[in-house]
């Protein structure tokens, strides 16, 4: 975890409030979204209990909104896509952060490309597992149908983690010396 310049509720929030309402004012272009990449910064930022809060947060309550809560089956695999994603952006911050460098917005950019493939292809295989007979040939069907959406993500998922995960993550992480922050992490990790 990298100590951000904010306290952990200040970051939380600003977070919480870029996925839920990046997704509200989104809603309209499917799959270009600022959910994952809330959940990444969330996780390369924060202590990984609070990232899950925050990763849940602004997905239930951003469904809920929306009112997508409950809709649907294949709720499970896009709320466990994006756990995925944040548990293994908090296992892997280490190295993909880095300074404000080139070689940093290239971690960043694939690591949107990366993290949007996974989510696709678990959320597809959803899609596979709740709605369709289970063959060989049928999952191949839902990967194929799947594509175009996939390919509109990782679009997605290029600009929103280069043009916002980046400038947001330089912004938010430093090395804190300010002892209420350390303090406030001290008492958040115990």
């Amino acid at each position: 975890m990298v100590e951000t310049r904010l306290p952990i509720l200040t970051t939380s929030i600003m977070l919480f409030a870029l996925g839920f309402l990046g997704r509200i004012a989104l809603h309209d272009y499917h799959n270009f979204e600022t959910i994952m990449v809330s959940v990444f910064l969330a996780s390369m930022l924060l202590p990984v209990s609070v990232a899950m809060t925050v990763t849940l947060s602004m997905i239930v309550l951003s469904d809920m909104y929306l009112g997508y809560f409950g809709a649907s089956k294949i709720i499970i695999f896009t709320y466990t896509g994006f756990l995925i994603v944040s548990m293994i952006t908090s296992r892997f911050q280490h190295i993909i952060r880095g300074e404000f460098k080139p070689g940093t917005v290239y971690k960043f950019t694939a690591s949107g490309l990366i993290f949007a493939t996974i989510y696709d292809t678990w959320t597809n295989f959803g899609v596979f597992w709740l709605s369709y007979a289970h063959t060989p040939e049928n999952i191949v069907l839902v990967y194929i149908l799947g594509l175009p959406f996939m390919i509109y993500h990782l679009l997605s998922s290029i600009i929103t983690f280069t043009v916002l995960g980046f400038p947001i993550y330089c912004a938010l992480s430093s090395k804190a010396n300010d002892p209420q922050i350390l303090n406030q992490r001290k008492e958040l990790e115990i």
